[in-house]
């Protein structure tokens, strides 16, 4: 059998007035002009893909803002290996962020950052031996907190934000848990036991890591029940606070809360597709909206809160 080339003088085409408009040329990104500011800058931007949703979700945050409604971030460990804690820390004191989720490797990092300035390498935690190592006070500090916070019925952000505050460590004006206990607005962490360091710790008690974490997750579901006409960030955090989130929304639904016009983005260029699928489209069902912004959080995270500031301006406490 010969196969021949195909001919295409019967292929049928389409004037351009007939086509769908893919990016309108109002929307195309413009040049800087150098010392013009900030809000300038913004305007330079392409109104089209990420940067696109970025505006949009710029909007339902000032929004939810003027309007009293909740701005809460889920965050994974790479928030505060790329430098954010301070940033977020600000935002709540300005009272644009009013709740907080975080991963138990997330509490480590705010832990190290709090105590050191800094946060610890996971490459350079094996021994020369080639032992595992868990670092001693960040563990001591986490489960002595939790172990305490367990008798007073705290959950694990609570117990371990007020141990941080009884401290004098350095450098707790940039821990995120210490400030959002400080501010009064609720944090929760989410551990997994035997992925999180801490949990292997001698000091560690699963009964109280159990009882702590599970009142925090019963917390996050009461943070999702008054989260209608609110905006719900998950940042750098592809497996755990993706479903914890979704499974906090249907908790909450399941008792009878009505919440409704969520708007939910993912802020990860590596996140998965359950992630996307949880966060970006699940979360945001029936009525609200959700956004994938699949760059770099140390750079988007800083942008987009600070084309929120512009836009409140004197709003800003």
């Amino acid at each position: 059998m010969t196969i021949r080339p195909l001919s295409f003088t019967k292929i049928k085409t389409v004037p351009l007035s007939k086509r769908k408009v893919d990016s309108d040329g109002k929307d195309f990104a413009a040049p800087y002009k150098a010392g013009t500011g900030f809000e300038n800058f913004l305007c330079s931007l392409p109104n089209l893909g990420c940067a696109g949703d970025l505006f949009l979700l710029r909007d339902a945050i000032v929004s939810a803002h003027r309007h009293g409604h909740q701005v809460f971030l889920a965050c994974g460990g790479h928030v505060f290996d790329s430098g954010l804690g301070p940033l977020i820390c600000r935002l709540i004191e300005q009272k644009v962020i009013t709740g907080i989720a975080l991963t138990g490797a997330a509490l480590e990092q705010d832990v190290e950052i709090a105590m050191l300035g800094q946060t610890v390498s996971a490459s350079e935690r094996a021994l020369s031996d080639g032992k595992y190592c868990i670092t001693e006070e960040t563990g001591c500090l986490i489960n002595d907190a939790i172990n305490y916070g367990t008798g007073e019925n705290w959950g694990i952000g609570l117990s371990v934000g007020k141990r941080l505050m009884e401290s004098e460590l350095e450098h707790l004006d940039h821990s995120v848990v210490a400030t959002a206990v400080r501010y009064g607005i609720p944090i929760t962490v989410h551990p997994a036991i035997g992925a999180d360091a801490f949990g292997m710790h001698p000091a560690s008690h699963g009964e109280s890591m159990g009882a702590a974490g599970f009142r925090d997750f019963r917390l996050l579901a009461g943070m999702m029940a008054e989260a209608s006409n609110g905006v719900i960030i998950n940042i750098a955090s592809s497996v755990i606070m993706p479903r914890v989130l979704l499974q906090a929304v249907d908790a909450a639904r399941n008792v009878g809360k009505n919440i409704e016009n969520i708007t939910s983005a993912v802020i990860d260029p590596g996140a998965s597709a359950s992630a996307i699928t949880d966060v970006v489209t699940r979360l945001s069902q029936p009525d609200g909206k959700g956004y994938w912004l699949s760059g770099p959080d140390e750079i988007l995270v800083p942008l987009l809160f600070a084309s929120v500031l512009e836009a409140l301006g004197d709003e800003i406490i």
